[in-house]
């Protein structure tokens, strides 16, 4: 079972870490980051099997970050994890950085570049398409903004997942209910996502978004 207490805990100093890598930067997107914050540090705490000494582990889960404008929380899970130093962090957006606005493969930790939104799930088909054949044992989680399920992409995307069986691949939608242009029930409502990704094969699960329901 999951130290919940330890969970919260580092939740928090995550959070402490984002607003602090944009108060530096100057920009970044502040919303988007703090509401991924909970379920990364459940992945990389207590879900995913992974390895900070050795990022490139043949038999690790892999998570696709396909919301990448959200890359200041995962940069701050990572450093928080150990992949790199945490002084790091407060290079956010500056020339030269590993740590770009929109995550880019080079930093450890990091498996796709990322930002160009409604190809994560995509991709996360491919990887677990490759996983099968390769007989290897993982999972592929791909977290996605609710905004960013208006691409068209995604949706075949999840149909694809559904003929091909890929039960290693775990989508998550960050049900934030926002996105660039405002509201996103207003930009585009999109209806119930549970019972869209029920009618299109998934096994949908709805979460409230705290660390205190983790099972």
């Amino acid at each position: 079972m999951p130290n919940i207490t330890e969970l919260k805990r580092k939740a928090i100093d995550v959070r402490k870490d984002i607003l602090k890598m944009l108060n530096i930067a100057g920009s970044g997107h502040t919303g988007g980051s703090l509401s991924m914050v909970e379920i990364l540090v459940a992945l990389y705490f207590y879900k995913m099997h992974h390895d900070p000494k050795n990022p490139g582990l043949k038999e690790r889960d892999r998570f696709l970050l396909s919301k990448g404008h959200a890359a200041p929380a995962l940069y701050a899970v990572l450093a928080e994890c150990g992949y790199f130093n945490k002084e790091q962090l407060w290079t956010l957006r500056k020339f030269g950085s590993k740590l770009q606005g929109h995550p880019q493969i080079g930093l450890p930790g990091v498996e796709i570049s990322s930002g160009s939104l409604g190809q994560g799930l995509s991709i996360a088909n491919g990887m677990a398409l490759a996983a099968r054949l390769d007989k290897l044992p993982i999972r592929i989680y791909c977290a996605m903004g609710d905004g960013e399920t208006n691409e068209g992409q995604v949706w075949e995307a999840a149909m694809t997942a559904a003929h091909y069986e890929l039960d290693n691949v775990c989508a998550i939608i960050d049900f934030n209910k926002l996105q660039i242009d405002g509201f996103c029930c207003d930009v585009k409502d999109m209806g119930s996502f549970v019972h869209k990704w029920n009618d299109f094969g998934w096994n949908t699960i709805e979460i409230d978004g705290t660390i205190s329901r983790l099972s």
